[in-house]
């Protein structure tokens, strides 16, 4: 028996999510209670709004994450849903949320900001924001600050509540506004994405070199505040982490335009080539390296391999883009797509390491980073004693160190 997927009416339900944080606490009905309580409420006064005896509003909030499926984890889904929604409500309190991984990082993206983000990025105009209180103190160069810097840099309009019965009038006032908004100006045409404004607009007015550097910065930046700064790094565009007991190289850098671009594609070429120059300083404890590269546009499989060089690789394509290695040589470079801000570029640095985490890769990649140093080590002794080696090309099997 075929089962006929129902197409979306014009009466269909706009979908509506509430971001904020679970735990942090509003006074509401006399007493302390969770914002995900006052959620929850507002959900089922939101979902009762009706028109002509049709429900307006199907509103979605982390607590419906048990329906999510086991195969996409919390923080893919929650993105996820913030792109796909017609309407984006924030409850907003300063507070950057779950960074998305068990090692807490000083300079990471929280959950709510991710979200914002995807939202604003997706659509400007279905964003609405209810300021919850005064915002909570943050500190310097931690998420908190990043959330706050990030949210007056968009200018959001929003009310400053205090009460959880404010905020439930107030999302209930700004639903009604919604509606007129969307029925006058249409969700097509406000869908048009928020690449042209803000940050995002600083960056594309860069040339290729600034928007390189300032690209690979925030890249090195997060990486390197999860360890919270405490393993010295021995040059600019190096971000040394220690990962499950062993310490990882990662040598950063960016791809200022489309990959398409051959001028800004060269300005990286195949990094890797020199990773047996890039480990000359390196203490012996530091393996790798692992490639990241940001990319300011998207990236395709097809474009990763070109920069590898040769088609024999494991390649695996995920929202943040591109991860490759080769499991001769040992390289490893993971292309971070749509790099448009500071925001996007951390988001996707850091979804890249939650997938590591998530999904197992992470000990492949440890293993991978000990051997290629191994090879790099070798290389450079050989170049030492006037051998030339092609590190790109492979050694021969009698050359390859032991394991």
């Amino acid at each position: 028996m075929t089962i006929m997927k129902k197409p979306l009416s014009e009466t269909e339900p706009l979908s509506l999510m509430i971001s904020s944080r679970c735990t942090d606490t509003v006074f509401f009905q006399n007493k302390e209670q969770s914002l995900g309580i006052l959620r929850s409420e507002i959900k089922r006064h939101l979902e009762e709004i009706t028109l002509g005896g049709k429900q307006v509003f199907r509103v979605w909030i982390h607590e419906d994450e048990s329906n999510a499926s086991a195969l996409i984890n919390n923080w893919d889904a929650c993105i996820e849903k913030s792109r796909c929604a017609d309407v984006f409500l924030v409850l907003y309190n300063g507070r950057a949320g779950w960074l998305g991984f068990d090692n807490p990082v000083k300079d990471g993206i929280g959950i709510c900001h991710a979200e914002l983000s995807a939202a604003f990025n997706k659509a400007p105009s279905k964003v609405r924001a209810i300021q919850v209180g005064s915002l909570v103190k943050a500190k310097a160069g931690s998420p908190d600050e990043a959330f706050q810097s990030y949210v007056k840099r968009l200018k959001l309009p929003g009310a400053q509540v205090k009460t959880g019965e404010e905020v439930l009038q107030r999302a209930q006032e700004l639903a009604a506004a919604i509606v007129l908004s969307l029925a006058r100006e249409g969700v097509g045409i406000n869908s048009s994405g928020g690449y042209f404004a803000g940050e995002a607009l600083e960056w594309s007015r860069m040339n290729f070199q600034r928007r390189r550097t300032v690209m690979t910065e925030a890249v090195v930046g997060l990486i390197r505040r999860r360890d919270n700064g405490l393993i010295q790094q021995s040059a600019d565009n190096i971000a040394a982490v220690g990962i499950r007991g062993s310490i990882i190289g990662f040598v950063c850098d960016s791809v200022p335009a489309s990959m398409g671009t051959a001028a800004a594609r060269e300005l990286v070429g195949q990094p890797f080539l020199q990773d047996h120059q890039s480990t000359k300083t390196w203490e012996p404890n530091v393996h790798g390296p692992v490639h990241v590269i940001a990319c300011q546009k998207r990236v395709t499989e097809a474009q990763a391999l070109r920069q590898l060089g040769f088609p024999d690789a494991i390649v695996v394509t995920h929202p943040f883009g591109v991860f490759v290695a080769d499991d001769v040589q040992k390289i490893q470079m993971a292309f971070i797509a749509n790099c448009r801000d500071e925001t996007t570029t951390k988001e996707g640095v850091q979804a890249f390491l939650n997938w590591l985490d998530d999904h197992g890769e992470i000990k492949y990649l440890v293993q991978r980073a000990k051997d290629r140093r191994k090879i790099s080590d070798f290389v450079r002794k050989l170049g030492d004693i006037g051998a030339e080696v092609d590190l790109g090309a492979g050694l021969p099997a009698s050359l390859k160190p032991a394991d």
